[in-house]
């Protein structure tokens, strides 16, 4: 923007490499007050005998066929108290030689002693033999007869039911249930068999062939060529009539049984335009060392008579191809080349190489099993070629539940995530219209993906207003560990206003869905990664949550468009204006570390300043465990002024703890009264939680792997301030003391009350360690082809 004068102003760059502005922080000491019980190991006695004394008489009546070779699979439900990592039965379980293999998500009865409410819990899953089995029943009902057993006793007052797994739970019928000549096929998930130092074991082949007699007893077909286990489960696709799924849920190592979702349909095509797309100046993408790869029906090379599409094509199927597949294939990997384009404009240059892989139709498959196939191939071009963004406008037909069962689309796609710092922008469905009651306009799979980027789709593109969330784009929330989803919404057109989908020969047809929003912001941060110095997926990730457009009624509406409307690119965000400054952190924690980093504003400050900061990290997953699925939470704390502190009273003493300036004469008072100060500076509150209970931090994103926090630092309430970083992690839903290291990315906005003031100036002056992003593409181009486990 030029100033009076007509000069341009001098450049404010983002500032990168926050990181440096580490500090040596301490832990503070544990504390808390007595945890209070719901219930004594009395009346969890009366509750559990009757409960254990019938589930070790129909283990003793169960017939070998029906389980697995050495043990028996039983569920205990918590009480909502106890949902915390850290009140995990673990004197329990091994003093019965339990191994926890997995859970599921149920409600119970919140106790405390002034109300009982109804909140969300879950039942622990475990494989027991018959003995220990047994010597449950035993303590239950005798309590312990030693210190060790008297510990394993007592964790008996969080449980509040005792069962062999329930039919209702095993068990998922469709609406359209019912016997034709064509089998249906079902999705048959088996538990692990056991766990060994936290990590699940899958089901032995001697349990497997037991599983495969009985589906041969019952007339149905095992498809074992696609048999895949992921973390400990076993997916078993079978051939059943309906009548006859009943008695193949009675099999004990049995999880669930459920139909088998369809790949979902594609979108409708309208008029091709009579302008075209002018090929761009230079088809060489500006930088190389990191890939972008689409999996779609292909592009239509047939027709290609466009330099538009010079890119690498794969044929993963050997099916010919559909016509209305290569349109929809064509039309997304044009929106990831070239962005939101329209007829008459000329084509940018690609920012990033981009390979297309048809995997649509797939090969015929008797039933649904199609899916299983994409998925296949999908994971086996990501693993061989190396693709660091990859678009997947494509899925299963299935919304996600609150009481979600392990899916093995999400699961091997986060777990890929994961292990290769692949960032998975997917598509969220277009189911937004269907039946709410039963939940069917929730995203669908693998949009729910926790390590991913869900995309849904609005009726206009940014900067434009007003905007709204397509009447079509499935909506949130997510499964537990990923529950604001779509992550944000892109222009995805709608009838009123279609979106243009490119095709081979440059001419535009028209259509809308999340199909084209998503491979927009696939575009968008592909140019991202060509501006920055470093990057990994964390931090494209927290780049699309925090530059989303929030709408008003933001709270309310983020079931609908998650944290806001995605930028068409990030430019404007990478040049700060005078009265902000954007730095991004970029490092990784340990289990068990507590991080401090200087927080960059201007000091003294005589007015307001507002933060605004994203958090975002990949994280291990548990598919066993839907209610545990995330494996790390990153916590962060906001302290805001080093001598403010939390004063408590003399022990017996009725007045409130107070918060004071350590210098203050009134501090100085109650320190000589015998007041006790915190150990650290006081925080401020970043998550506004309904309350305290697991459920609340849960709710409040505590096991999210991307958050976004919003607050107001007043004048006067700064000095020296610091954000903090604690890492927890559980496993089989306990507590995980292993040392892990989790890496994580955060981009801090710190602006100014006034548009006059100097923040950018000042935060500059100051910290004299962040260096403003260098905008050079020319010289990312020459960097090493070979990425880093930080991309470069």
């Amino acid at each position: 923007m030029a100033d009076e004068q007509g000069n341009d102003p001098a450049p404010r760059p983002l500032l990168v490499n926050g990181e440096a502005l580490k500090l040596d922080v301490q832990a503070p000491n544990g504390g808390g007050g007595d945890k209070y019980e719901p219930q004594t190991v009395e009346q969890a006695q009366a509750t559990l005998i009757p409960q254990i004394t019938e589930a070790t008489e129909m283990v003793a009546n169960l017939p070998q066929a029906l389980r697995a070779s050495n043990r028996v699979y039983v569920e205990a439900k918590l009480l909502p108290n106890y949902l915390a990592a850290s009140y995990f039965p673990t004197e329990l379980l091994a003093h019965v030689g339990a191994s926890p293999v997995g859970s599921r998500a149920d409600v119970g009865q919140y106790v405390t002693k002034t109300r009982r409410t109804t909140e969300q819990t879950r039942r622990l899953i475990f494989a027991i033999s018959d003995d220990g089995l047994l010597e449950l029943r035993r303590l239950i009902t005798n309590g312990g007869r030693n210190r060790t057993e008297e510990q394993a006793f007592s964790q008996i007052r969080e449980l509040d039911e005792i069962s062999l797994p329930r039919e209702s739970d095993v068990l998922h019928r469709s609406n359209t249930d019912q016997d034709s000549a064509d089998l249906p096929v079902w999705e048959a998930v088996l538990h692990p068999l056991t766990s060994h130092l936290g990590e699940p074991v899958p089901l032995d082949n001697e349990t497997l062939d037991r599983w495969t007699e009985l589906i041969e007893n019952e007339d149905g077909t095992l498809h074992s060529d696609y048999i895949r286990r992921v973390g400990g489960l076993t997916f078993t696709p079978v051939s059943l009539r309906s009548s006859r799924a009943a008695s193949l849920a009675r099999f004990n190592p049995l999880r669930v049984l459920r139909p088998m979702p369809a790949i979902r349909p594609r979108p409708r095509f309208g008029t091709r335009s009579g302008q075209s797309l002018d090929a761009p100046a230079a088809q060489q993408p500006f930088q190389t060392n990191v890939t972008v790869g689409v999996f779609d029906g292909g592009v239509d090379t047939a027709r290609r008579t466009s330099p538009l599409f010079s890119i690498p094509t794969h044929d993963l199927t050997a099916e010919a191809p559909d016509p209305n597949e290569l349109i929809h294939g064509t039309g997304v990997t044009g929106a990831v080349l070239y962005g939101l384009v329209n007829p008459g404009d000329s084509a940018p240059q690609p920012p990033l190489p981009v390979e297309s892989y048809r995997v649509l139709p797939p090969p015929y498959i008797p039933g649904d099993l199609e899916g299983y196939w994409v998925l296949d191939r999908i994971k086996e071009a990501v693993e061989a070629k190396g693709h660091r963004l990859v678009n997947l406008s494509l899925g299963p037909t299935l919304a996600v539940e609150d009481d979600m069962e392990p899916n093995r689309w999400t699961s091997e796609l986060d777990q890929l995530a994961w292990d290769r710092d692949v960032l998975f922008v997917v598509a969220a469905g277009n189911d937004g219209e269907a039946d709410q009651a039963t939940g069917l306009h929730r995203v669908q799979v693998p949009a729910d993906m926790a390590n991913g980027l869900a995309v849904g789709a609005c009726d206009a593109p940014a900067p434009e207003a007003p905007w709204s969330r397509a009447p079509y784009s499935s909506m949130g929330p997510g499964r537990h560990g990923s529950r604001v989803q779509p992550l944000g919404v892109q222009f995805g057109g709608t009838d009123q206003r279609m979106f243009n989908v490119l095709q081979s020969d440059g001419t535009f047809l028209e259509a809308s869905g999340t199909s084209f929003a998503a491979p927009v912001t696939t575009h968008a941060l592909a140019d991202l990664v060509t501006k920055l110095p470093r990057v990994n997926s964390s931090v494209l990730r927290a780049f699309a949550t925090h530059f989303a457009e929030r709408p008003h009624q933001h709270r309310k509406l983020q079931t609908e468009v998650g944290y806001g409307r995605q930028p068409l690119n990030f430019d404007d965000f990478l040049d700060c204006n005078p009265n902000e400054a954007h730095v991004l952190y970029i490092d990784e924690i340990e289990r068990g570390d507590l991080l401090g980093y200087q927080l960059p504003v201007a000091e003294p400050s005589t007015t307001d300043t507002r933060i605004q900061l994203t958090l975002a990290y990949a994280s291990p997953v548990d598919p066993a465990q839907p209610t545990e699925y995330t494996s790390a939470s990153l916590e962060l704390a906001l302290r805001p002024h080093h001598l403010v502190h939390s004063f408590r009273p003399p022990k017996g003493a009725s007045e409130k703890s107070r918060q004071l300036n350590l210098r203050s004469d009134e501090a100085r008072q109650l320190l000589a009264q015998g007041w006790t100060p915190s150990q650290e500076p006081t925080t401020k509150t970043l998550t506004p939680a309904k309350g305290n209970t697991e459920n609340d931090l849960r709710d409040s994103g505590k096991w999210e792997t991307v958050r976004h926090f919003r607050t107001t630092l007043n004048a006067g309430e700064v000095e020296l301030p610091r954000l903090e970083l604690s890492y927890i992690a559980r496993r089989s839903g306990a507590l995980d003391n292993s040392p892990t290291k989790v890496p994580f990315a955060m981009l801090l906005s710190v602006i100014g009350d006034s548009e006059a003031d100097d923040m950018y100036d000042s935060v500059r002056s100051r910290f004299s360690t962040l260096r403003p992003v260098q905008q050079a593409r020319g010289r990312l181009r020459t960097r090493s082809s070979e990425p880093t486990s930080n991309w470069f």
